[in-house]
Formats: structure tokens, sequence, C-alpha cells
């Protein structure tokens, strides 16, 4: 019989070591290695499992050749397992394997019954433990189920996205096709045809990006030198006549002068999502501003905005799939795809909430090559 220190828990909790003791010639000790199996699925036994030293691992065998068995949980020394067997007497309904080295005590379902009626604690203790269990068990379920329900929501967009690339290649094609012939007509309206063929290879290059976060796929990024002033008086052309019709001021405060180096098309379309972000949370007027600073080879590209900021209660997930606040139209997948693109850059995207109010972004891209 083991000592009172490694029997005096769990299932025996309040029992004296005079009563512990007691039991000692009705029960087995077994020792297993690490890795062995002490329970299969589906085999009938009437025999629970007091674990004295050790630990184990519940398996419950699967139909996928993939993933032949999902793991459940690790029982650690004071707790039980095999309980089942001795309650409904059915078979066995998940499997069992030492982890470490292993000590257990084998409790017969008679010798249990006994004991169970001389000292109702052990019942009492037994039912408590399968209590918290079952609260863990559920906890785990709706978990489960929430990422299942997660995968499925994203497998359904990337097959709406690939649908959509393929039913959009021609029209798209066309519009290129006709803004490249206005060009060779007009060309004094040469600026406004390229505008037009740059739009249309967004719109593109946006449904793709959809459908490679749908996929889980990464795409390695065109690092191209860039002209930080140009790329973002770009940016603020863009954006210049959609504020305009609103009280909303937007500057740009770019303080690096010489080039730096990521992906163009990109870093476009992250810094065009938060602006877009930034606009949508200000209430009707405010400020936007973007700020870039260089250190230690890291490029800082900042979206700060004045308004709300964002709830507190949705900042731990934010840039997890389908966590959106306050968007009658948001899909919750515009941040996940930004950190996508940034961390393809190997970068960072972080959010940094403002305490005089509002919201800032910060795009950090390393710039040693």
């Amino acid at each position: 019989m083991e000592s009172k220190e490694n029997l005096e828990s769990g299932m025996f909790q309040g029992l004296t070591e005079v009563e512990i003791n007691s039991f000692g010639e009705n029960l087995k000790r077994l020792k297993f290695k690490a890795g062995e199996s002490i329970i299969t699925e589906d085999e009938y036994a009437d025999v629970l499992f007091y674990i004295c030293k050790g630990k184990v691992e519940i398996q419950k065998n699967l139909s996928s050749m993939e993933m032949p068995y999902a793991r459940l949980t690790v029982l650690e020394p004071g707790e039980f397992f095999g309980e089942m067997a001795v309650i409904d007497n059915e078979p066995r309904s998940a499997s069992v394997r030492a982890v470490e080295d292993l000590e257990l005590l084998a409790i017969p379902k008679d010798i249990f019954m006994q004991m169970s009626f001389k000292h109702p604690q052990i019942m009492l203790n037994l039912m408590r433990s399968l209590s918290v269990r079952l609260r863990e068990t559920n906890v785990r379920f709706v978990e489960l189920m929430d990422e299942m329900l997660k995968k499925n929501r994203i497998m359904a967009i990337g097959m709406a996205a690939s649908k959509i690339i393929h039913d959009i290649k021609t029209p798209l094609t066309v519009i290129v096709l006709t803004a490249q012939l206005i060009e060779n007509l007009y060309p004094d309206g040469g600026e406004y045809c390229q505008n037009i063929v740059k739009q249309v290879r967004l719109v593109d290059q946006m449904v793709r990006e959809i459908l490679e976060f749908a996929r889980g796929e990464e795409s390695t990024p065109l690092i191209q030198k860039i002209n930080l002033d140009n790329f973002l008086d770009e940016i603020y052309k863009m954006h210049e006549g959609i504020f305009k019709g609103r009280n909303v001021s937007f500057a740009i405060d770019n303080k690096i002068k010489e080039h730096v180096y990521f992906d163009d098309n990109k870093i476009r379309r992250v810094l065009m999502n938060l602006i877009k972000n930034a606009s949508e949370a200000l209430p009707g007027e405010g400020e936007i501003r973007v700020v870039t600073n260089l250190a230690s080879n890291w490029l800082q590209i900042s979206v700060i905005d004045n308004g709300p900021g964002v709830p507190e209660h949705i900042r731990p997930d934010l840039f997890n799939p389908f966590v959106t606040e306050g968007k009658s139209n948001g899909t919750g997948l515009g941040l996940p795809i930004c950190k996508k693109l940034v961390s393809e850059h190997k970068g960072r995207l972080e959010y940094m909430h403002q305490e005089s109010g509002g919201s800032r972004f910060d795009i950090r891209l390393p710039q040693s090559l």
C-alpha cells in the first residue's frame, strides 16, 4: 500500500491514515513504463484506477486515417480513471496510456462498492471530481465548437473568394484594356487611366488576399526599394477626396528621407485598411494622422486617430478572425489579413490604446535585408 502522503488526497480525501491503510490488502499496485497502454477503448473491465505517481493521457479513437485518435486530457497523481466501468458496466469509452513512469492502485468494482458503503466520503469525492471534469469538458466543447465554426466560416469565405476571382477575371480584364485604349486615344487623360488600372488590380489583389487567408497560405513579399515620400503622397491622394465631404482632418508626417524596403502593394493594402477603419471609427468629425519613424533598422508607420478607440473587451482578440464591433457590414477579416501581410515581412502589427482617446496602429517592418 502507498504511503499516506500519496493517497490522502483526491478520491480518498477526508479519510484518516488508518482508514486508508485498511484497504491495502484488497488493492493491487501496478507499475507501467512511459508510453505503455493501460486501458484500450471498447474493452470490458470492472476496475477503477487511482494514480499514485506519474501521469496518464486519455485518448479517444477517431475514424480519420490522418488523425487516428484525439487527446482528451492528462490526469495527475491523486486523480482516478476507469470509473465508468464500475458504474455502468459498459465497455471502456476511451484509451489510457502512461505519459511517464506510473504507479497505480487497481480497485475492483466489488471492493470499490464495499469501500463506498463503509466510507461514503469516497463516493462524494468521486462525484465532486466528476463534476469538475464535466464542467471542464463543457468549456472545452464550447471552445472546440467555436473553433470549428470559425474554420467553417473561413472555408466558406475561401470558396466564395475563389468563385469571385473566377467570375470577375473577364470584366476586370475588359476594364483594364478599355482604360489603356482610352489612354492611347486621349494621352492627356493618361494619369486618370493609370488610376483606373491601379484600382482594378487592387480589387483583384484584395480578393486573392482573402483567398490566401482562407487557405492558410503564406506568400513571399516582393521587397522593393521605396521612396517613402512618393508612396505616402499616393496614399494621401487616394484618401484626400474621401475626407473632403466630411469634417475629418487627414495628415501625413513623414520623418524619413532615405529609401526604405517593403512590398509596395501589401503595405499599401494594410495602410488603406487601417485608414478606412480609423475613418469609420470617427463619430462625425476628427483627425487621422499617418506618422513614420526609423530606428534600429526598423521602419514604423503609425496610423493614429482621435476616435473612441477599440472597446476594451475585444482588444485581446482584435487580430483574430470575425472579431468586429459597431460595423453593420464588417466581416472581422480586415485586421487578421493586415496582420498576415505584415507578418510575411517578418514584421509586427500592434494596437496601442491612446490614453487621451483614440487608437494607434503601428506597422513595424525590419529593414535589415
